[in-house]
């Protein structure tokens, strides 16, 4: 009786299927950077200071862009009822604390405008948000 014994040589591996996962999994990692990247938030050009300090807290974020356009929470608002959705917000997170980040072109009296709408909204506490300066 003889046995079939393949050439131990002769043998040879299909690389179709490990390239086909392969690029399977580079298509993947690719449209889903592409989405983090998309819900990344508002763009806004912060001005530089000597104390620009992170704290991780659940705070209640004003954004005013280049074009005077204002979010609250990386969420577009009516400047007009800016006092009305402060005060929402401060009532359903349980923190005075506003963080203000306005674009470093926006003029000084449209800050000060818009911490006053601030205020009414019953905020106790402003912080400006700055970047840390370049050394």
């Amino acid at each position: 009786m003889r046995f079939y014994r393949p050439n131990t040589k002769a043998l040879k591996f299909d690389l179709t299927p490990l390239i086909d996962v392969v690029f399977q999994l580079l298509i993947f990692f690719m449209l889903t950077t592409t989405f983090i990247n998309v819900e990344s938030g508002v763009k806004v050009d912060l001005p530089s200071g000597d104390f620009a300090a992170v704290k991780e807290q659940k705070n209640t974020i004003v954004t005013i862009t280049e074009n005077n356009v204002i979010y609250i929470n990386n969420r577009l608002i009516d400047p007009n009822s800016l006092s009305e959705k402060v005060q929402e917000e401060i009532k359903s997170n349980h923190n005075s604390l506003v963080v203000l980040e306005a674009d470093q072109n926006i003029s000084h009296g449209k800050v000060v405008r818009v911490m006053d709408l601030i205020k009414k909204g019953g905020a106790e506490r402003i912080a400006i948000a700055t970047k840390p300066r370049e050394k």
